[in-house]
């Protein structure tokens, strides 16, 4: 009889316990608090991701990526903005997809594109970058991806990664930046090489090549003329109207340094010699 009882206290401590695992809720992405991450499906098989990274001293700083359906595995087009917020996307991805990442490209070598890159390997991700992106990211002490792709070394080289096309199209905003476009759904995502629809400056122009940045937007411009929906890295969405606002916004600082260069040249010239 004391078996019996003693089992029976046991059944019931462990329904209870099942019962109130079942009412408890389950929450999908713990990190979602601390790491934010967003994905907004702006075509059938095709999500945008979205995080933002705190830079000290200033607001935060949204970010851009794209999520692509690849039969029964996902593509995801740059990570989130650092490691932690990467595994929350891909906590998030799980939740909200159910499907695997199972490739990775990578538009350049700063850390808005490549910082969760590290997490992407270690979950057997496929990644696709410019040959030079390894390179350039070592020189930087970012994190650096275990492959690139050699068919992508030269302006106006294309290749397929599964239902996408990632293209080459020439320096710009960073020396070696990619674009993807994915032509079921006519969508580009321009990377840092388009600016978003609310921009007001190019941003960052460490890594910048000012002279052949025209060219290669004028080169997307010719290889796309179908897009119509351009997803920038930072910012919001529009169509081919993306990349004259940016070729705009090139010429008018070029322009300006140019006019600057020239004052400080006449400048110069009349300051007084001294003996």
């Amino acid at each position: 009889m004391r078996y019996f009882l003693t089992l029976s206290l046991a059944a019931i401590l462990a329904l209870s316990a099942c019962n109130q695992a079942a009412d408890t809720p389950v929450e999908a992405n713990p990190l979602s608090k601390t790491y934010p991450v967003a994905l907004q499906k702006i075509a059938d098989g095709v999500w945008v991701h979205t995080s933002n990274y705190l830079v000290p001293g200033r607001k935060a700083v949204p970010s851009n990526g794209l999520i692509i359906e690849d039969g029964d595995s996902l593509i995801m087009v740059d990570t989130a903005w650092g490691e932690m917020l990467t595994q929350s996307l891909l906590n998030t991805i799980e939740a909200d997809i159910g499907k695997p990442v199972k490739k990775l490209v990578i538009t350049h070598h700063h850390p808005d594109r490549l910082a969760g890159v590290d997490v992407m390997e270690i979950e057997g991700a496929e990644v696709f970058t410019h040959p030079l992106t390894p390179i350039k990211a070592l020189k930087a002490e970012f994190p650096v991806p275990n492959t690139s792709v050699a068919a992508l070394k030269n302006p106006g080289a294309r290749t397929k990664v599964g239902p996408i096309e990632v293209a080459y199209p020439g320096p710009g905003y960073a020396e070696e930046n990619l674009v993807v476009y994915v032509p079921a759904q006519k969508i580009l995502f321009g990377g840092s090489a388009i600016l978003g629809a609310e921009a007001s400056t190019l941003g960052n122009l460490s890594d910048a090549n000012l002279k052949a940045w025209p060219q290669t937007l004028n080169w997307i411009k010719a290889t796309y003329p179908d897009t119509q929906t351009i997803v920038p890295a930072h910012g919001k969405g529009s169509d081919l109207i993306l990349i004259d606002k940016t070729l705009g916004m090139i010429a008018k600082k070029v322009n300006a340094d140019a006019e600057k260069a020239k004052a400080d040249a006449a400048t110069e010239s009349e300051a007084p010699v001294t003996p």
